[in-house]
């Protein structure tokens, strides 16, 4: 079913009149108001400017076509998405997807109620010919976020959307303190296409929700391309910003969860 068919809609108005719409970074009741008042200084302060591509010098490529992220991650930006991951809140994973459709590809938002939904933006499928999310790290959760941020970018770009196309061949251990020789290693050979179908002959978008080195999305790119993609750019709400690689052996500490 159509996220933003009508069915839905209605159904997820009705629940807000429970639970009202909530800032995805400080948690604040919003309701109908588009824009948190309290984030919208720091989040402007996050931004990543004048560009929002990420420097193959300071971040690990491989044979992605390039990578973007429109947000520092720091601060709200950092609490919301590890709110999103830790605290069951799936349609704070969509709110994040709006802001990256907004920041990435200038899509406008117009509310329906009390629900953000974003504007087509007119020739952007002519860059993208699919979405494919980063696949989930486990089942625990119970849903993907870059899935369910690649929801309004799917809306807003016009291309389909295809949260299966990547799967995981093997749990892989967490990345969070791992040097990055050893982020390589675990996720080298984690992925693969499960319906060559889907992205034989294709530009695929990759979605995540963070970028930190670049291994995850690496070996992401390296599964789609087996399966004939004809290219592969990244996309993520944020990145961690280093001011030069890192040494192989450095420990990286950017996900631990702190509430």
């Amino acid at each position: 079913m159509d996220y933003y068919g009508v069915p839905r809609r209605i159904l997820r108005g009705a629940r807000q009149l429970v639970y009202p719409r909530r800032c995805p970074f400080c948690d604040r009741v919003l309701g109908s108001v588009p824009v948190c008042p309290d984030c919208a200084a720091e989040l402007e302060e996050l931004r990543r400017k004048p560009g929002m591509r990420l420097d193959a010098s300071q971040h690990y490529l491989g044979e992605l076509t390039g990578a973007a992220a429109p947000f520092r991650y720091e601060g709200c930006v950092r609490r919301g998405i590890l709110h999103t991951k830790y605290h069951a809140a799936p349609w704070a994973a969509v709110e994040l997807g709006l802001w990256l459709a907004k920041l990435a590809f200038g899509s406008e938002m117009h509310m329906a109620g009390a629900e953000p939904v974003p504007e087509l933006v007119e020739g952007m499928s002519l860059g993208y010919d699919c979405i494919v999310p980063v696949p989930a790290s486990g089942r625990a959760r119970g849903y993907n976020v870059p899935q369910l941020m690649a929801v309004p970018l799917a809306r807003a770009l016009g291309i389909p959307l295809y949260p299966k196309a990547l799967g995981r061949t093997r749990a892989k251990r967490h990345q969070a303190g791992l040097p990055f020789e050893q982020r390589l290693a675990n996720v080298a050979g984690a992925f693969r296409v499960t319906d060559t179908e889907l992205v034989e002959g294709r530009k695929v978008l990759l979605v995540d929700d963070v970028i930190t080195t670049g291994a995850t999305a690496a070996a992401c790119t390296q599964a789609l391309l087996a399966a004939g993609a004809e290219s592969v750019f990244a996309i993520a709400l944020a990145t961690v910003e280093f001011e030069m690689f890192p040494a192989r052996d450095q420990p990286l500490q950017e996900n631990e969860p702190e509430f």
